[in-house]
């Protein structure tokens, strides 16, 4: 008695799956005008990935801010020099041994970024 039943609700499902399909098209409902013409949804951030030696890091295009993340796989400290648009001097940033984290860039989006042992820090 059950599979019977089962068979049934299929069967049901089946035709009206089938029923939906085979419609034509002027028995469906059209779109209302406005929906041609919605807003762009936010694109897709571009994501940057690199690594170095010791670290591997990555981050996305912001409009305010952007926020690099990184983890660094050995004992000692190492450091991310970071060259911005805009901005004439390279931020540096120390990622210490086997660490994993975060850091908030506000002024600038990041160009590229390169793996050191060490970082000189000039303005910027």
């Amino acid at each position: 008695m059950m599979l019977s039943t089962r068979a049934a609700v299929m069967a049901a499902a089946s035709a009206t799956a089938l029923a939906t399909l085979t419609a034509p098209a002027s028995a469906q409902t059209p779109a209302p005008a406005s929906a041609s013409v919605q807003a762009p949804q936010a694109s897709a951030k571009k994501i940057h990935r690199g690594h170095g030696k010791c670290i591997n890091w990555s981050w996305g295009d912001g409009n305010v801010s952007t926020t690099i993340y990184f983890n660094n796989h050995c004992k000692q400290a190492r450091w991310l020099k970071v060259w911005r648009t805009g901005q004439y001097w390279p931020k540096c940033i120390k990622v210490n041994g086997r660490t994993k984290g975060r850091k908030k860039i506000w002024d600038s989006t990041p160009t590229k970024i390169r793996e050191l042992s060490k970082c000189v820090q000039q303005r910027g």
